[in-house]
């Protein structure tokens, strides 16, 4: 019999769990949230002002859990705390790119966080009334690169269901000293990435890709999928790739460039990713202009775009039933105006996904599969109609 500051709970969650961000949908396809990808071990004590804010700004978490087994990731800020805090930071780049996102330990760290952050946002209103213990049946969907899937599908599931994992919440406002505790279920198995990416645009656009035969390129901060169907939306094997193209060291790159100016202007290659995507070039400081970055951007992104371009030509080549090529996610939003430049040049049937949505193709698409996993096909259908209606003056563009 559950306690009276306790509930039980069952939940649907999709997870796309990015080199640069973290993106959950929950419950139903409005349920949405996204937050950095990076960890950092707390330096000194968090001093709280005042008990309020967004929960998901201030992610403060104590894991225990069979999946994380490492001391430094048992207390950690994830997300935007991170950013910019005086402890120990990681982020995916240098020796974090190198190794495979199945056996990374931020990838299990932001992926309990993640499930735990919204089963509390499911039950905000019984926190507020004093239930600070939640025991939650976690239904989840998530996905692992093209490169990884044949090989690690087993490792990452066996350590996503093994045992319970318990989150408890620090300081994070609004949910401070609850705990979450989870199983977790894998209704739909472990998804390739770029597949829940064609999944959801074939759902909720225009784009009408089960009629052709197509290429597309999912671009992380560290992998870049490429895939290529047939007709019916038929995957080919043979032709379906993946390669690190390491934009996340890019972008450090760059950081590192403009804080040699003497000061710290940008705190993280996450903050760099949105200010690129809103092509905000010039950094401010004190009210003015401290430094614009247009002509250092300029360099770094134009050879990181020849060298996804040349990976992706090189696969299309040999599926030449595709007579198009689309590119999807967070890094071809930052990428797409120095391809777009390169292609100029060449003429090839090159698309790119609306901005707004690109970076949240996987988890949508991992959403949708996961319903009909879970035999929800009514309640699939209903969000794959509220997707189309969101996406249907955007794709008309397509």
């Amino acid at each position: 019999m559950a306690k009276p500051d306790s509930l039980t709970t069952t939940i649907v969650l999709a997870i796309d769990n990015g080199s640069s961000h973290i993106k959950g949908i929950y419950d139903d396809l409005s349920n949405q949230f996204i937050f950095p990808n990076v960890v950092a071990q707390p330096f000194g004590e968090r001093y709280l002002l005042m008990d309020q804010g967004d929960p998901l700004d201030f992610l403060d978490v104590q894991i225990v859990s069979p999946a994380v087994q490492t001391d430094q990731y048992r207390h950690v800020y994830v997300g935007n705390l991170a950013i910019g805090d005086g402890g120990i930071v990681h982020e995916i780049i240098g020796d974090k790119a190198v190794q495979k996102k199945a056996q990374r330990q931020e990838t299990m760290v932001t992926l309990l966080t993640a499930a735990a952050y919204a089963v509390a946002s499911k039950h905000g209103d019984d926190i507020k009334r004093g239930k600070n213990r939640i025991k939650a049946k976690v239904n989840l969907g998530t996905g692992l690169p093209i490169q990884e899937i044949a090989k690690f599908r087993e490792e990452y599931a066996d350590k996503i269901t093994a045992g319970v994992h318990s989150v408890t919440f620090i300081t994070t406002p609004l949910f401070k000293g609850v705990t979450v505790e989870m199983e977790m279920l894998l209704p739909s198995d472990i998804s390739i990435d770029d597949v829940s990416g064609v999944y959801d645009m074939e759902a909720s656009s225009k784009a009408h890709l089960s009629m052709k035969g197509f290429g597309i390129a999912d671009v992380g901060g560290v992998d870049m999928d490429i895939a290529f169907f047939r007709p019916g939306l038929d995957l080919d094997q043979r032709y379906s790739t993946g390669a690190k193209i390491y934009l996340n060291n890019a972008l450090e790159n760059i950081r590192n460039e403009v804080n040699a100016q003497g000061e710290e202007l940008i705190s993280s290659t996450a903050e760099l990713t949105l200010m690129l995507v809103n092509k905000e070039y010039a950094i401010y400081a004190e009210g003015k202009v401290a430094f614009d970055m247009t002509e250092l951007v300029n360099r770094h992104m134009r050879i990181l775009a020849e060298k996804v371009l040349k990976y992706a030509r090189n696969a299309w080549k040999h599926a030449r039933y595709a007579n198009e090529f689309w590119f999807i996610g967070g890094g071809s939003v930052v990428l797409q105006p120095w391809i777009e430049k390169l292609n100029a040049e060449l003429g090839l049937p090159i698309r790119f996904d609306q901005s707004e949505v690109s970076q949240l193709r996987n988890v949508r698409g991992t959403f949708f599969l996961l319903s009909h996993a879970l035999g929800a096909g009514e309640s699939a259908a209903a969000a794959r109609d509220e997707a189309a209606a969101e996406d249907q003056s955007g794709s008309e563009k397509d």
